[in-house]
């Protein structure tokens, strides 16, 4: 098949992830929310993973700059990025402290999996027809694995919880979490998790379903699900003159 062919589809997943990359990253810039910074990191990741495999494509998968943009790619794009989607969720509704600890831990455990990533025996057979496809079986089963499923599964719940979380909020008729409407929060969190269980279901399509030809095309439905769900929650209610008095303050965990 011609490259510039097998190009298209990771070039959308590109597009789409940089343009969402960019929008959080300066909505982070000018408002400082933590759940900005970490959906900003994960946009990032999935950015430079795809670029990587696009980049590993015209070098050519089984030259050595090849392998190492494929482990590049497995990494960022495979097994971390997931659970940082999580940590912006997490961050949306948690208080300050919590979601340090939850991102320094998160950062111990995505510095484990990227070496175990960078040190898993690679399937050259595989790779050498990778393209077009996202890679599963490419690498050698080891330790690595172990860490995609935590990281993964970690992101997932993470993602359903506070959506859940957010649901219950709004049958107890809570009017707002963070100076965002419930009511906006659970929209978000349910795009938000729909995107993330597209992006997941390319993959188990892939393994399971042998349908390699449409991973990158529900990957980019996927990120666009997860964008609106993002923009949903990062808009955040006015308050109306009537709601607030010269003399009244807000407290810093409510300031816009």
């Amino acid at each position: 098949m011609n490259t510039t062919l097998l190009l298209l589809p990771p070039l959308i997943n590109v597009v789409v992830t940089g343009i969402f990359a960019f929008v959080i990253l300066r909505q982070y810039i000018s408002r400082r929310r933590s759940y900005q910074l970490y959906w900003s990191v994960a946009l990032c990741m999935a950015f430079i993973a795809t670029l990587a495999y696009m980049g590993m494509l015209i070098v050519g998968p089984t030259t050595l700059p090849g392998t190492y943009l494929f482990r590049l790619y497995y990494a960022f794009g495979g097994t971390i990025m997931p659970s940082w989607l999580g940590l912006g969720s997490i961050g949306l509704v948690s208080r300050p402290r919590f979601t340090r600890i939850c991102a320094g831990f998160l950062l111990l455990l995505s510095f484990i999996s990227a070496i175990f990533v960078l040190d898993a025996t690679i399937d050259m057979p595989r790779l050498s027809q990778i393209a077009g496809t996202p890679g599963t079986g490419t690498l050698q089963l080891g330790p690595w694995l172990i860490m995609t499923i935590v990281l993964n599964t970690l992101g997932l719940v993470a993602v359903a919880g506070v959506a859940l979380f957010s649901g219950w909020k709004l049958l107890r008729k809570q009017a707002s979490m963070g100076g965002i409407k419930t009511s906006r929060i659970v929209w978000a969190n349910l795009c938000i998790f729909a995107g993330a269980i597209l992006n997941g279901v390319a993959g188990t399509l892939a393994r399971f379903l042998g349908a390699d030809n449409v991973f990158w095309l529900i990957m980019a439905l996927g990120w666009i699900i997860l964008f609106i769900g993002v923009l949903l929650a990062s808009h955040r209610s006015r308050p109306t003159p009537t709601t607030l008095t010269p003399q009244a303050t807000i407290p810093d965990t409510l300031k816009v």
